[in-house]
């Protein structure tokens, strides 16, 4: 099974498969694998040991970034990912970039923006919707309407506290002037916004 793989000039790790979204536009849907890993299913999601012991065998010097993003919801293991990204830190001392739907406080139930302080450099978040009514459809959040306005709170909550933060969309999943209203979202929360 797949726990690392590479992209670009960034090494991903694959922690879980769970997601409590059901996006209409997500890649999972679409084929196995992503970047150079074929099938990114996990048999069982991995260990702390297994993932470091992943880590390891890569050679570090070719990656800018390590990054939280498989064909899950990373923060669905936010204790294991924050102690892997402390190991990061101080072992590789590379930066750490969590992928999330930005939902990561109702997963856990608790507030886990400070927990992310000095251990997450760039968080970026799929905002994916310019309102609630909209994400709801597009997205289809277990946790339901009151999703989007979590959304919100949590990329509030990271300016400050993440030196990085984006928000992003996936382009042809929404209209063009939705794209331009989640940027406008962005601007207005002084964060960047990205199209992908």
């Amino acid at each position: 099974m797949t726990i690392a793989y590479s992209y670009k000039r960034n090494l991903y790790l694959n922690l879980t498969n769970r997601c409590p979204n059901r996006c209409c536009f997500c890649v999972r849907n679409q084929k196995k694998g992503l970047g150079d890993a074929k099938d990114l299913w996990l048999d069982k999601e991995p260990t702390v040991d297994e993932v470091v012991e992943e880590l390891d065998r890569w050679d570090m010097s070719l990656y800018d970034e390590i990054v939280f993003c498989g064909y899950g919801e990373p923060t669905e293991r936010m204790d294991d990912l924050l102690t892997i990204a402390d190991i990061i830190h101080d072992r590789y001392d590379k930066r750490v970039r969590l992928n999330t739907n930005g939902l990561c406080n109702l997963i856990n139930g608790r507030d886990v923006i400070p927990d992310m302080k000095g251990r997450i450099d760039n968080v970026s978040i799929s905002i994916n919707a310019p309102n609630a009514e909209r994400y709801l459809e597009i997205c289809d959040p277990k946790f339901g309407i009151e999703s989007y306005d979590a959304l919100i709170s949590f990329i509030e909550g990271c300016v400050g506290t993440v030196p990085g933060v984006t928000v992003t969309t996936v382009s042809g999943s929404i209209t063009d002037g939705e794209e331009k209203e989640c940027a406008a979202i962005a601007k207005r929360l002084g964060v960047r916004y990205f199209s992908r």
